[in-house]
């Protein structure tokens, strides 16, 4: 789930803003994503629990708030651990790329 590139770059900049949540339109304009995407993929991290959505009224709009849970926060480290592994094991076994 995280390896998808909108959604890994999502989870990194939320994780640089935790605790405190941002908004939508922030993380939009941030990321420079349309907000399409940008809703489809936050519905797959809040499906997945990596993420919470708080929808708000303030006047008289839906502003939507979003922070990067501890299970993200978990799950994020968990794939940069894992990518850190890999690419270490890889430049191990090929020294053309040291």
């Amino acid at each position: 789930l995280i390896h998808e590139q909108s959604r890994l770059k999502i989870l990194i900049y939320l994780s640089k803003k935790f605790p405190s949540k941002t908004t939508f339109t922030k993380v939009r304009k941030d990321l420079n994503m349309t907000s399409g995407n940008l809703s489809i993929q936050l519905k797959k991290l809040e499906e997945s629990n990596l993420i919470n959505q708080d929808k708000k009224i303030e006047k008289n709009k839906v502003k939507t708030y979003i922070n990067i849970t501890n299970t993200g926060i978990k799950s994020l480290n968990q794939y940069l651990n894992d990518l850190e592994s890999l690419l270490s094991n890889i430049k191990g076994d090929n020294d053309e790329l040291n």
